[in-house]
């Protein structure tokens, strides 16, 4: 057994890291599959990340954020209880009542509204051959889509997305935006709270309905609870799959070979979108806690060590893609790719994504012969990636 002082030192704010992140991550990944830092224990292989994420004594290490942020945990999700803050018996008791509005036979049923949703959104791009496909598409797909599940007017859409962007930067660890979040967590929170009046109101055939319903047949669900799962979800909705759609087409833009692969041969679809989010991941790193002394692989973890997954450099691990460094929107991922994590805290919207990324590169491919970069994107890399605008030039089919 080695203990975190026997591994070598890693600096993720070294002049060398911040000039070539994935080169500086691939680099201590052949000295070692895990290092320790300032910031705590770094794991760089798949299998160490997959291990960790598995382990019943790690867990989500948001809170860890949000104090080193000085912002309160309550007033970040509600009064209840959240999947993030939960383990155990508490949490596959919420992740039953909400996971009922996450099945396959659900999801499905939202392809054929959610691929309408995204022609009508790309109608003017195609028109006008061209336009920022960050601002114009896919930022304005996942706020439908939101509001749909929980039973809202969907002309709250573009509220709910510009909301849950400001809440997020909580993951930034810039402290200077505490304000900016705590008036959007309070903005969130009375739409929350509105929204709980107006279904109780009117229940209807949606996930909040689901829950209110939960909390009237749970002696051990409240209300308070169904208030912090709503906001959770309503925060977690959005972000990841606009980057992620939008990461995609930046990509297959850079890609024309790819793209044609892509174009001529719609079977594809599914393993490009999988692979778009391997190669280019929105979510670059992820960040645990153990909370009891535990072992990873060959090394002893104490209680309270901050655990981060170096999701990039696990997504360029040989040992699980062979020629990690070629994009391939062909390759067959046996493994998958660790955007939405893995285990229990595995993300609860990822056949939802999945679904919303697979219906807009078919509708692309549909509608597009051909597209390409027609200006300078904005991508935020300081913490995941953020696409803040992509003007493309289309050639429509």
């Amino acid at each position: 057994m080695t203990t975190i002082a026997d591994l070598p030192e890693f600096d993720p704010y070294s002049a060398e890291h911040l000039a070539d992140p994935l080169a500086s991550l691939e680099a201590a990944r052949e000295r070692s599959w895990a290092a320790r830092s300032m910031r705590g224990l770094e794991i760089f292989t798949y299998e160490g990340c997959s291990e960790s994420y598995g382990n019943e004594s790690i867990r989500p290490g948001v809170k860890v954020l949000l104090d080193a942020m000085g912002l309160d945990a309550e007033l970040m999700a509600g009064p209840g209880r959240t999947l993030t803050f939960t383990d155990g018996s508490e949490h596959r008791l919420l992740r039953g009542i909400v996971s009922k509005w996450f099945t396959p036979r659900r999801v499905s049923e939202m392809q054929a509204d959610v691929t309408a949703l995204v022609r009508g959104l790309l109608a003017p791009m195609t028109r006008d051959g061209g336009g920022d496909l960050a601002d114009v598409v896919t930022r304005r797909i996942p706020g439908p889509v939101f509001c749909w599940m929980v039973g809202s007017d969907v002309a709250h859409a573009d509220r709910l997305f510009d909301l849950s962007e400001i809440l997020l930067e909580a993951f930034s660890g810039d402290p200077s935006l505490v304000e900016r979040i705590s008036v959007a967590s309070e903005q969130m929170t009375a739409f929350v709270e509105d929204l709980i009046e107006v279904k109780r109101a009117a229940p209807g055939d949606d996930l909040m309905t689901i829950m209110l319903k939960a909390a009237e047949t749970h002696d051990d669900v409240t209300l308070d609870d169904v208030h912090s799962l709503a906001y959770e979800m309503l925060t977690a909705s959005t972000d990841n799959t606009h980057n992620s759609a939008a990461l995609m087409m930046h990509l297959l833009a850079q890609h024309e070979d790819q793209w044609a692969i892509v174009r001529d041969d719609k079977s594809v679809v599914g393993r490009a979108v999988e692979e778009c989010m391997r190669f280019d991941p929105s979510v670059r790193e992820d960040l645990r806690v153990a909370t009891d002394d535990t072992t990873l692989l060959d090394l002893e973890v104490p209680a309270g060590t901050v655990i981060w997954h170096a999701i990039w450099a696990a997504h360029n691990d040989p040992a699980i893609y062979p020629d990690p460094h070629t994009f391939d929107v062909t390759r067959n991922h046996a493994r998958p790719q660790l955007v939405f994590g893995l285990g229990r805290h595995y993300c609860l919207g990822a056949a939802l994504a999945r679904m919303e990324m697979n219906a807009m590169l078919s509708v692309v491919r549909d509608t597009w012969k051909g597209f390409e970069i027609a200006g300078e994107p904005v991508i935020d890399r300081s913490f995941g990636a953020k696409v803040k605008a992509l003007p493309l030039s289309v050639v429509p089919a």
